[in-house]
């Protein structure tokens, strides 16, 4: 999908995901452009347009990424996901970056900024430090609380990926 020209998401609905892009005047589905509008009508209700066809959409949030859409009175659970979420799994920036007391970097970077220092304690998913990684800046948590052991790395080095950014001892 060309993410070039608009937002990009991914919704996960049951078992399927869609990927949608919001391009110009376009609605794009799975690779396939529709012409759309759509104006809100009252908060979590929305008329939307789409190739000509009025469709009315009511979205209520059920979670920090998760929708109930009602869409022609037909209700379901969405799961979304916008483009950072998106880039932050294809290049393992979630829970899977980070083993035991270890942190270690999900992809090739630079350290902006150390968060913590040698003898720190923090806590579960603190901020340790931002990596910047693909344009876009990371901030790299805390796979449990403890006691940060050592750091090895430093403001503007270069990382490759998994090199041992952090070692924290648990509490």
């Amino acid at each position: 999908m060309d993410t070039s020209d608009g937002q990009v998401y991914r919704a996960l609905v049951d078992d399927r995901a869609f990927d949608i892009a919001l391009q110009d005047d376009q609605l794009v589905v799975d690779g396939e452009a529709k012409d759309y509008t759509f104006e809100v009508l009252r908060e979590g209700y929305v008329s939307m347009i789409v190739e000509g066809t009025s469709v009315p959409v009511s979205v209520e949030p059920t979670g920090e990424d998760t929708l109930r859409v009602t869409i022609d009175g037909r209700r379901t659970e969405v799961q979304v996901k916008d483009e950072r979420d998106l880039l932050v799994e294809e290049f393992g920036l979630g829970e899977d970056a980070v083993a035991g007391g270890e942190v270690r970097a999900p992809m090739p970077g630079l350290v902006l900024d150390v968060l913590v220092e040698v003898g720190d304690e923090v806590a579960a998913d603190e901020g340790l430090l931002v990596l910047e990684a693909m344009k876009m800046e990371n901030e790299l948590k805390s796979p449990s609380g403890g006691v940060v052991q050592a750091i090895h790395a430093a403001n503007g080095d270069a990382v490759d990926k998994d090199t041992l950014l952090v070692e924290i001892e648990a509490a």
